[in-house]
């Protein structure tokens, strides 16, 4: 399935592959340090904020000079834009909303604890706050839609950030309890969360009736609920103005014992509520978990439950240093058909004089391999021809299974071998880039082409024998049946969907596996024809 979901000017697929800013650095001279970080990690795409207290400064009073610098900006660099409006919530608090919600807390209602404390969240039962959310949104949509409509620098827009309460896990003022209190919507009865418990609660138990449909999970699927009613009712009037793909990004619930307003904010759309935010905001395209987990298997599960039909997974935060996100990220994009991916934090990616600082060049190294592969990631989405090597912990090597080939992918901090005369290995710089952790991508585009591209890797490949055959072993024991048996090893690049080949590789160069250094990329043409059928006569 070809990745429609982001598209540029021309209407043509788009993967976003970049950085994103500072909360605080729209509008200031950190824009211009975020932007040289993208394209020092050979990105394509910034995501930087519009803060909903720049937008309307006073109430009804409406500035776009932030939203036109920040297009102007990344316009001149020759980059593309995701939005991300800051308006109610940011991680879940009011930090960006306009100084008149704020000092009037009786019309724009905090939150309340189960101690009838206020939270320091907006309540999202209250009218008053989302009519004024949503008329300042609506201006931004109108200026983008004047301003940008014909050249789509901005390729989607956020709707809020990580939304939900913090410190509590529903809002306990009298207006939520009443909403409380209401029959389960007619679109969350065919919905059941997974160790609900709510089979031991009796039929006549004067629980409410969210207690009844959700069980311990109902106090989250209630905010879930009413959030997710919020940030629609934000989606369907922005599109009204300028129908351009809206997303909202969460704070995943796999954290530490996965409570709501504990271990991460309650009402979020994190997996176990991702059906109930899907039944209550149809107008959102996609919504996408923000993952900061390292280990693996949380990595994966987050994406297991962020990739559906209905929901392409979209990666908006992710760290931007590390080793293990630069493993994760190439999982994302080959066994998940990530649309995108962008990293938190652009300007700490770079040191004083503007180069990649060394516990970010993992990171920067993996999003090379991303952008330079993204034409081939974007056509070959979801087909089952995308494939990821990334180094796990204690791995020398891994083997993938294709219908002709055995593929045995050679992790070359690990493995001694040689490169031939064309790599450097031998210089400082030059033994570096074969003890990176390896990780690659590989795409077969033909049944017996590949494109690989990575670093610290080395493939081999064995034809594998016909049912048939009856002489198998022999021929799958020669050197015919394996890399050296090649039409033609390409190193090159794309521009658009055009593949550019700039040297051919050949004799010492291909004679061992074929091998990729510091992201580079290469073609790889076997031939067929392995001359193990002809008769001797």
């Amino acid at each position: 399935m070809e990745n429609t979901f982001f598209t540029d000017a021309s209407g043509k697929p788009f993967m976003p592959v970049g950085l994103q800013a500072h909360n605080s650095s729209t509008g200031t001279g950190l824009i211009k340090k975020a932007l040289r970080a993208v394209a020092a990690f050979g990105g394509n795409c910034l995501e930087a904020p519009v803060y909903w207290y720049c937008v309307e400064p006073e109430m009804d009073r409406y500035d776009m000079a932030l939203v036109k610098g920040i297009i102007d900006e990344t316009r001149t660099a020759g980059l593309h834009l995701i939005l991300l409006w800051f308006g109610t919530s940011k991680n879940g608090h009011p930090n960006y909303v306009p100084e008149y919600i704020k000092r009037q807390p009786r019309t724009y209602r905090l939150a309340l604890g189960p101690d009838k404390a206020p939270v320091p969240s907006l309540s999202v039962h209250c009218r008053e706050t989302l009519e004024r959310d949503k008329k300042a949104f609506v201006k931004f949509m109108e200026f983008l839609k004047a301003y940008d409509g014909e050249e789509r620098t901005v390729l989607a827009v956020q709707i809020e950030n990580e939304m939900g309460y913090a410190n509590t896990d529903r809002d306990y003022s009298r207006p939520a309890d009443r909403d409380y209190e209401k029959p389960i919507p007619e679109a969350l009865k065919a919905i059941s969360l997974k160790d609900s418990g709510k089979e031991s609660i009796a039929p006549d138990s004067p629980v409410s009736p969210w207690k009844k449909q959700f069980g311990r999970h109902a106090h989250e699927a209630f905010s879930a609920w009413y959030h997710s009613l919020y940030v629609n009712e934000i989606a369907e009037a922005g599109k009204q103005v300028y129908p351009i793909p809206m997303i909202t990004n969460v704070m995943v619930g796999e954290q530490s014992f996965e409570e709501p307003g504990l271990c991460y904010n309650a009402g979020a759309a994190t997996g176990r509520m991702l059906d109930i935010w899907k039944a209550g905001a149809p107008a959102l395209d996609v919504i996408g978990p923000d993952i900061y987990n390292q280990n693996r298997r949380e990595y994966t599960r987050i994406c297991d439950a962020y990739t559906r039909p209905d929901n392409p997974l979209f990666i908006p935060e992710s760290p931007v240093r590390g080793e293990a996100n630069a493993m994760n990220a190439l999982l994302a994009a080959a066994d998940y058909g990530a649309v995108g991916i962008c990293c938190f934090g652009a300007e700490s990616a770079l040191d004083e004089k503007g180069e990649v600082l060394e516990e970010c060049r993992d990171m920067a190294l993996t999003m090379r391999i991303l952008s330079s592969m993204a034409p081939l990631l974007l056509r070959y989405r979801n087909t089952g021809n995308v494939h990821a090597f990334a180094e796990d912990e204690f791995e020398t090597s891994h083997y993938l299974k294709l219908p002709s080939y055995h593929v045995v992918a050679k992790f070359l901090r690990r493995h001694k071998m040689y490169f031939g005369y064309t790599a450097d290995t031998v210089s400082e710089e030059g033994r570096k880039k074969a003890q990176v952790r390896g990780r690659a991508l590989l795409v077969q585009t033909g049944p017996c082409e590949f494109y690989l591209g990575g670093a610290g890797v080395a493939l081999d490949f064995y034809r594998r024998p016909a049912p048939e055959d009856e002489e198998c072993f022999s021929h799958l024991s020669s050197r015919q049946s394996g890399q050296l048996n090649f039409l033609s090893v390409e190193e090159g690049y794309f521009e658009g969907e055009t593949w550019v080949a700039k040297m051919n590789r050949n004799g010492d160069e291909t004679n061992f596996s074929q091998y990729v250094l510091d992201g580079q990329l290469i073609r790889i043409r076997l031939n067929p024809d392995t001359g193990m059928d002809v008769e001797d006569n």
